[in-house]
């Protein structure tokens, strides 16, 4: 009877140890998971600012497009700088005062370096 008991015993203690990494294994799949949450919701933040950025800018001057702006909240620098760009059109006409915009967002998520970039023309006529 008394080895009967400890088989049991030995069962259990196998039981609890199988119980425990399985356990710990799902924690550290749960902790990965919720880093990779954290740094997709600071991905989307830092687009949705980077959108407004270019709303905030697009009305100012073709001097003031080329500026920095810092989000400490965030922790992303948006840097948007314009070159100057020929369309032309199926006539073979070119357009005139088009440039091209291109904001950058330098960041850094999970201890790497990032950059998300927006290009787009803008229509910005010389005043004279």
């Amino acid at each position: 009877m008394k080895a009967k008991r400890g088989y049991i015993l030995i069962e259990l203690v196998i039981a609890i140890a199988i119980f425990s990494i399985a356990v710990l294994g799902l924690a550290k799949s749960l902790n990965a998971a919720m880093e990779v949450a954290n740094i997709l919701a600071k991905d989307n933040a830092i687009r949705i600012g980077m959108r407004s950025f270019v709303e905030e800018i697009r009305g100012k001057t073709l001097q003031e497009l080329n500026t920095t702006v810092e989000d400490p909240v965030l922790g992303v620098t948006y840097t948007s700088h314009t070159e100057p760009i020929s369309l032309k059109t199926t006539r073979g006409e070119t357009l005139a005062d088009m440039y091209n915009l291109k904001v950058v967002a330098n960041y850094t998520a999970a201890g790497e370096p990032r950059e998300d970039s927006i290009d787009l023309y803008v229509y910005k006529p010389s005043t004279k």
